[in-house]
């Protein structure tokens, strides 16, 4: 809902409040719900604006910046007028949040250049989240260049800490916390990409709560925090202003990728949030609330070493521990037997494929299962039949060598005729295959940024433009099967692409320590529905550490399980395992999957850590907890538990595993187990615990309400 009294808007969410003063472009107030926004005019006049500009006072980090036609950069934007706009405008080229919602218009204008700043800020019924945006328009007759444009800016009073999410390949999103100071402090992505290294996702702490941003974008990003000594903290979010300077002519207008953010007492909220967000106004399409397969990936079992006769065979295999997909992964296209060739040329191999991709998928589908098929759309080797045919398709600086990475070059998707070419191919592969999942991939990052044409400026966010245009294309030619996107891993695992893709590939990294931390910091803003996790083979083929097959299982439990080796080699006891343990999740699928997670103890410093599943109607749970080293003589173990009912009792059991002799069951009051802790000193009863290295000591607790 949006309230209006003269110029002061009240943007009300079911649990928060943000106030602004269009004329003078301040918030007024933003957090908690207020009854009513009477008296908030009292704090008109404080330095807590909605965007912020080069050429007064004000010498802090600004939110627009725009190199005009005189070259000077000065502006000086006044308040024109404000609307009411029922509903959401869409973002022209851009993935944005969409579902019934109120949107306030403010639009100010610069007088010596006629250039007009709007800026969209739109309320939904049903969450705390807040989306916002820019636009920009040229109304002079002389072309101007923007040099910065933040989607928000958010500026509040008190000192406060930041969290991010940061890493690398196979570490990714691992969660950081600074005091911001009267300081500087930002994160971004120079890589064309979201980035494993900084996630955009961010959040800022403080006395009166938690400030929770996210940007709807792929590519380039830059989030800033600012500490003044006037006692004002300022958050910007928007595209990477890096190599950025896009021109506007006369009329044209740009806008800014939408951001979201949101308001709550601390950490659980925001995040409790920001998954409901993603799940119900970003993801869509068919697999949007429909429950995800279990399903086997060849990737870690083969790489590229595979004929029809060993694809089938692990394919059979799955079938008997209840495995209903199966993924056939890099290698099976043009003269692909490693990473130097091939990609691009994305017709099948028959030598690896049998009678080729349909054959080979037709076999698939009658041994009872459905059939996914990897692709890398966005990239080419130079040892292509794609690369001979057409050299300019790639992504090059004339004149200078390129960068390689994995044996292989980017494609120029800001050009429109390469964009055509993967609809086209990808669309084939997709429909000769009959494939109900595609997993999307993207290995490398963008260097050599060139495009015949193009301004140097404006490429990076005219390859997302393209890359956006792709996607969009292809999905909606497909809207029954089930997408999942990867970059090595999570390094674009953003709400832009959760626009397209209904999950993504966590991590590269499957050991089962690395993943607790990698899937606790994604679900500080990503809910567990999105979150590809799987069961691999040990010792790990990224850190070489070995972990039990039921712990595998119960960290993958985290997110949609999988699982990515070769079934063929299990024992039979390690096929019984398996059998259990993939008839378990089926069972608890939609708890697991689209229940309300929580992250339970300290994954980023203590000792024991976890996450917990709760119904919506809050009547069953399950929840892993985890814990890292075996203390001797140590301190005593438990965990608070999350999201139950205070004045309920639950029936507490334990999942039977192999590598535990007994299985708990008692019973205790919801609020019990959420203040008291929860006591897991048994965890460290593991059968199996001296035949693994580094091991990850886990057990899983089934809740249930008591009638």
């Amino acid at each position: 809902m949006i309230r209006k009294k003269g110029q002061t808007f009240h943007l009300e969410t079911p649990h928060t409040s943000l106030v602004l003063k269009a004329d003078t472009a301040e918030v007024l107030y933003y957090g908690k719900k207020l009854s009513n926004a009477a008296g908030c005019e009292l704090w008109s006049g404080s330095p807590r604006k909605l965007f912020s500009q080069y050429g007064g006072a004000d010498y802090t980090e600004a939110s627009i910046l725009l190199e005009n036609a005189d070259g000077g950069f000065s502006t000086a934007f006044a308040f024109s007028k404000s609307k009411l706009l029922a509903g959401k405008p869409e973002i022209a080229g851009l993935p944005s949040s969409y579902g019934e919602s109120k949107t306030l218009e403010l639009k100010y204008v610069d007088a010596p250049t006629k250039a007009a700043l709007y800026l969209y800020y739109t309320v939904f019924d049903d969450t705390d989240v807040i989306a916002v945006s820019a636009k920009l328009v040229n109304g002079q007759k002389r072309e101007m260049h923007i040099r910065r444009l933040a989607s928000l800016q958010l500026d509040l009073m008190g000192a406060y800490s930041v969290v991010t999410f940061e890493g690398t390949w196979a570490r990714e999103r691992q969660k950081q916390v600074r005091t911001v100071g009267k300081s500087v402090f930002y994160i971004d992505s120079k890589k064309g990409i979201s980035s494993h290294e900084h996630n955009p996702f961010m959040m800022v702490e403080g006395e009166d709560g938690v400030y929770a941003f996210n940007l709807v974008y792929t590519g380039n990003h830059k989030e800033i925090v600012e500490g003044c000594e006037s006692g004002r903290t300022r958050v910007l979010t928007g595209i990477n202003d890096f190599m950025f300077r896009w021109a506007l002519a006369p009329g044209e207008e740009f806008c800014t990728p939408e951001a979201v953010m949101c308001y709550a007492p601390d950490e659980d909220g925001a995040s409790s949030e920001m998954h409901a967000f993603v799940a119900e106004h970003i993801v869509r399409g068919k697999w949007k609330k429909r429950e995800r397969p279990v399903l086997v990936n060849n990737w870690e079992g083969t790489y590229f070493d595979f004929n029809e006769e060993k694809i089938l065979a692990i394919a059979r295999a799955a079938k008997e521990t209840g495995v209903e997909l199966f993924v056939l992964d890099d290698g099976w296209f043009g003269n692909r037997c490693d990473d130097r060739r091939g990609l691009g040329d994305w017709y099948d191999n028959v030598e690896k494929t049998g009678g080729g991709l349909k054959s080979l998928a037709d076999k698939i589908r009658a041994l009872g299962l459905d059939f996914g098929i990897w692709v890398e759309p966005e990239m080419i080797n130079e040892d292509s039949d794609l690369f001979r045919a057409h050299p300019g398709f790639a992504m090059r600086v004339p004149g200078r060598e390129p960068t390689r990475m994995r044996n292989q070059l980017c494609l120029n998707l800001a050009d429109e005729k390469v964009q055509n070419y993967v609809v086209r191919v990808i669309s084939d592969v997709i429909a000769r295959s009959g494939a109900s999942y595609v997993k999307w991939d993207y290995n490398r990052s963008l260097t050599d940024c060139y495009g015949k044409g193009i301004a140097q400026g404006e490429y990076f966010h005219r390859y997302i433009l393209g890359y956006y245009r792709i996607v969009s294309r292809i999905t909606k030619k497909f809207p029954n099967v089930l997408f999942e996107g990867c970059a090595g891993g999570g390094g674009r695992f953003d709400l832009g692409n959760f626009c397209f893709f209904q999950q993504y590939w966590t991590s590269d990294d499957t050991d089962a320590r690395m993943r607790l931390k990698i899937q606790d910091g994604t679900l500080h803003g990503y809910p567990q529905t999105v979150m590809g996790a799987h069961v691999s083979a040990c010792p790990n083929h990224q850190t070489g550490d070995s972990n039990p097959l039921e712990t595998r299982f119960n960290i993958a439990c985290g997110g949609v399980l999988g699982y990515e080796l070769d079934m063929t080699k299990f024992s039979p006891e390690e096929m019984e395992t398996v059998t259990r343990q993939i008839a378990f999740y089926k069972e608890n699928r939609k708890l697991l999957q689209f229940g309300d997670s929580y992250r339970l103890g300290d994954a980023f410093g203590g000792n024991v850590a976890g996450f917990m599943t709760v119904s919506k109607d809050k009547s069953a749970a399950i929840a892993v907890v985890t814990v890292s080293e075996y203390v001797i003589a140590g301190e005593y173990l438990s965990v608070r538990c999350k999201g139950l009912l205070p004045n309920a009792v639950y029936e507490v059991s334990t999942r039977p595993q192999d590598n535990y002799k007994d299985v708990l069951s008692f019973t205790a009051a919801g609020d019990l187990l959420m203040n008291g802790g929860m006591p897991v000193a048994d965890i460290f009863e593991d059968t199996q615990a001296w035949q693994n290295s580094r091991r990850l000591y886990t057990r899983m607790y089934l809740f249930k309400k008591c009638k």
